[in-house]
């Protein structure tokens, strides 16, 4: 008997996010700072503090800097096909950093510029947006992310995969 695969895209999902992210450089110095004098393993280093593959934070933060954490769910599983969907917390710490950002041709607070900058990697690229499912991954949904030390958006991407 097979092996039932209904899950299986989870991990590959958050494998050609994480790789997505951290190739685009605008992202990189959102949350770095300047790299042009890291070397790659403090880039590396630097850029697993704030990005985080799955959606736990309360004892994860432990630092009042810029973070994106995410998760994949599946959801609507049918015969042959299945809605995936990524959920992404793009969140600053509720004090001057929020609005203390500034990158030309984007626009809003730190995490408006940030979140737009997600939503170019991952739909606006033609190779990344069809590196996942049937079709290409689509924003569905932006909502606000309001906790007591953070503030940001809530991002929720979908599409489509067989079964």
């Amino acid at each position: 008997m097979g092996r039932n695969n209904t899950i299986a895209e989870i991990g590959k999902f958050k494998e050609e996010i994480h790789s997505a992210l951290f190739k685009n450089q605008d992202i990189l110095e959102l949350l770095l700072g300047d790299i042009n004098n890291m070397s790659p393993e403090e880039i590396i280093s630097g850029f697993k503090k704030h990005v985080e593959s799955h959606l736990y934070i309360d004892e994860i933060v432990d630092e009042a800097i810029t973070y994106i954490f995410y998760d994949v769910r599946v959801s609507n599983i049918e015969k042959e096909l299945k809605n995936i969907r990524v959920i992404m917390y793009v969140i600053a710490p509720r004090n001057n950093e929020i609005g203390d950002y500034y990158k030309e041709g984007y626009h809003g607070n730190k995490t408006d510029i940030l979140s737009e900058m997600i939503e170019d990697t991952l739909i606006n690229d033609e190779k990344t947006a069809n590196a996942f499912g049937i079709g290409k991954l689509r924003l569905t949904d932006v909502d606000i992310y309001n906790a007591t030390r953070f503030y940001g958006r809530v991002l929720t991407f979908k599409v489509s995969t067989f079964r």
